[in-house]
């Protein structure tokens, strides 16, 4: 059916408004009458009532200037202009677009400034229309072209693998390991009753073969898994009938592109079975990084759902795109009438669900080409650059060339900046099972380890123990509006674990490590000042062990262990009693509140201190920030510097050892200067 259009709208053309500005309406009130009636004017209502400020809208509405604004025959220009902004194919970070203003304000010294009111809206065209050739955008919902996403998948992979050295080099064909198991989607030159759809061991495939992984969130809709009883059956038929929406779409999508192996954990790990389970995590790293190309169904948060289908307007609720004359090539004004494109609401970039799950993150992090259902829209990733389908191509490859399985690691402090700033992207992800913590970064701590050839001490590095140790809260330090505060993990609603209740605290990693705690958190990666990091003038602490090893327990260091409850650290440091006062100091641009701290004694010197005259000075040592700030205050409270400047909040148990329980940014560091250096045990 037909859009209802108003006089305006139906007779606008992008050519008229490439790079010229366009009278639309007289006045905001005009277009919100039309608004009720037209379908285009609808849209740019929508759309400013969206983006911009109630009390812009109020202004231009009431056509009232600012009190400083130039009270000319230049100034108070409320009327609404239209200017269109187009971008030949594959050379914008934005798509094809045009903009609306309205009020054009000049200050009282004569500066431009910005317009009251402006936004714009997306365009796009259908891929076999005229105007497809030109407008790069496409558009691809469960109403409009709903099968565009094969087209998509089909043509960036080509032109990757045919223009894309980087991306070839990474993954050579000649070269890749296929998985223990894959399943066979069938061979495509069968008719497709003939077709069996099977789990094969690629130990009895001659040569490696090209294969899709995918990358999703189980959610409840997962049905059948491989597991000992099916196994032997699977191996002969897998009925595609058991099989979740998200499973069953996945081969679909791989018959598709014209692969005929592809990789899903629920299918290819023997699920139920420990060693299998351990066996296979370890393998990520081979399991992605040698996929011809992961499908991340980001979109949805159950596998029962699937992720082929995009219901944007169904669940954003916005009007539906309405269409617009082109006219002429827009920049050239040459050439046949290139018919219609449409106008829609620009779709954001987000992944969706599986985004906010802790395993999918190595599995995006690990893979060279990438096809990504999005919550709005479908793109393609790989080391060269992201193409959205709305036509626009990130060409910032900082994110994968500096990423830590880049071709060209890097010396080591890059490489350690690189796994600190990759687990601040990590820590805010959910884990359904708390103790898959340090397993589903296993692969990307392998290949951390093959650069840096140092131990892995819980989630930690020994050759950088103190920046290690000192991991904050983002919540405390930064923007509370941003991130969730930190919070002790909890068992797994499904768990079988001994002493384990569901929803209950478990322990999962010793109290110093990152991996303690669930949430959001940070380290200190500027480089400008990371020379404190290896200024030996500069750290406070030091292993006890001769030779320079933090820990001397039996198993240490191996970067493929999965699980890591408890580990004890043997250093020196100046550790010293305080307590809490009752003065909080407010949180400023450059620190977050924190709690002033005091000396529970004075701390040894050389010297007698002189008898003070006048009320005495808060004398306060450190500020502190407890890790768990709602919890009750610890029995004892230990200060413990680890640079010069900052430390770990400790209190101490009953057996003598140190439990983290937040950390400290020095006030007065002359009071550290007569502490003795003792022998710290921290768990």
């Amino acid at each position: 059916m037909a859009p209802t259009l108003c006089s305006k709208c139906s007779t606008l053309r992008f050519y008229d408004l490439f790079n010229d500005d366009v009278i639309f309406h007289p006045d905001l009130n005009s277009l919100v009458q039309s608004a009720k009636k037209c379908e285009c004017c609808n849209l740019w209502w929508t759309q400013v009532q969206r983006t911009c400020t109630t009390e812009d809208i109020a202004a231009c509405q009431a056509k009232k200037l600012p009190a400083n604004a130039v009270k000319s025959s230049d100034n108070g220009d409320f009327r609404i202009y239209l200017r269109g902004e187009w971008h030949p194919a594959g050379t914008a970070s934005v798509p094809d677009q045009i903009w609306l203003s309205c009020g054009v304000l000049v200050s009282a010294r004569g500066h431009d400034a910005p317009t009251k009111l402006q936004t714009h809206l997306a365009v796009f065209s259908d891929p076999a229309s005229p105007a497809g050739a030109l407008f790069a955008g496409r558009y691809s919902t469960s109403a409009h072209n709903p099968e565009y996403y094969a087209t998509f998948a089909k043509m960036t992979l080509a032109a990757c693998r045919k223009g894309h050295g980087v991306c070839n080099q990474a993954c050579p064909p000649g070269a890749r390991q296929m998985p223990t198991r894959v399943i066979d989607v069938g061979d495509q030159t069968l008719p497709a009753a003939k077709r069996v759809t099977r789990i094969v061991l690629t130990k009895d495939i001659k040569q490696p073969q090209p294969y899709t992984a995918l990358s999703y969130c189980w959610g409840r809709g997962t049905q059948a898994m491989l597991n000992d009883k099916n196994f032997a059956d699977f191996l002969k038929l897998l009925p595609e009938s058991k099989l979740s929406k998200t499973h069953i779409e996945a081969i679909d999508l791989t018959r598709l592109l014209g692969i005929r192996y592809l990789w899903i954990d629920a299918l290819c790990i023997i699920q139920g079975n420990q060693k299998d389970w351990e066996s296979e995590s370890k393998r990520m790293a081979s399991v992605y990084g040698n996929a011809e190309l992961t499908i991340i169904a980001g979109r949805t948060a159950d596998s029962g759902l699937g992720f082929l289908t995009n219901n944007y307007l169904t669940t954003k609720k916005h009007p539906k795109p309405v269409p617009m004359k082109v006219g002429p090539h827009p920049h050239t004004g040459e050439g046949p009438d290139l018919g219609i494109v449409y106008l829609t609401i620009q779709r954001g970039k987000s992944v969706g669900p599986v985004d906010t799950r802790g395993w999918c993150f190595q599995e995006a992090l690990l893979s060279n080409r990438s096809l990504i259902f999005g919550e709005d829209q479908v793109s393609y990733q790989c080391r060269l650059h992201t193409r959205y389908e709305d036509g626009c191509v990130d060409l910032d490859t900082s994110k994968r060339e500096q990423s830590l399985t880049s071709l060209n690691p890097g010396t080591k402090q890059e490489v350690l900046r690189r796994w600190y700033q990759m687990l601040v992207s990590f820590t805010p992800r959910a884990l359904t099972e708390p103790h898959d913590i340090f397993a589903c970064i296993v692969s990307v701590a392998l290949i951390t380890h093959g650069v840096l050839k140092a131990r892995y001490l819980a989630g930690l590095w020994e050759c950088d123990m103190p920046r290690g140790l000192l991991w904050k809260s983002r919540w405390s330090y930064t923007s509370r509006k941003h991130f969730l505060p930190i919070e002790k993990p909890l068992a797994s609603p499904f768990t079988k674990r001994p002493g384990e209740v569901p929803g209950k605290p478990v322990i999962r990693a010793p109290s110093w490590s990152w991996a303690y705690v669930t949430g959001p958190v940070f380290w200190d990666t500027n480089p400008r000042i990371e020379s404190k990091w290896v200024d030996v003038k500069n750290i406070c602490i030091r292993p006890r062990d001769s030779k320079g090893l933090w820990t001397n327990q039996s198993g240490a260091g191996n970067p493929d262990v999965l699980h890591m409850p408890a580990l004890e650290l043997q250093l020196f440091g100046k550790a010293v009693q305080v307590r809490c006062t009752n003065v909080l100091k407010k949180k400023t641009p450059l620190t977050p509140e924190g709690i002033m701290l005091e000396l529970t004694k004075p701390a040894p010197s050389g010297k007698a201190a002189p008898a003070p005259s006048g009320p005495a000075k808060p004398n306060y040592i450190a500020l502190g920030y407890f890790d768990f700030p709602s919890d009750p205050r610890p029995a004892n409270i230990w200060c413990l510097p680890v640079v010069a400047h900052e430390g770990l909040l400790l209190t101490r148990d009953g057996k003598g050892k140190f439990h983290r329980v937040g950390w400290f940014a020095v006030q007065d560091g002359k009071q550290f200067e007569g502490v003795k250096e003792t022998a710290v045990d921290l768990v």
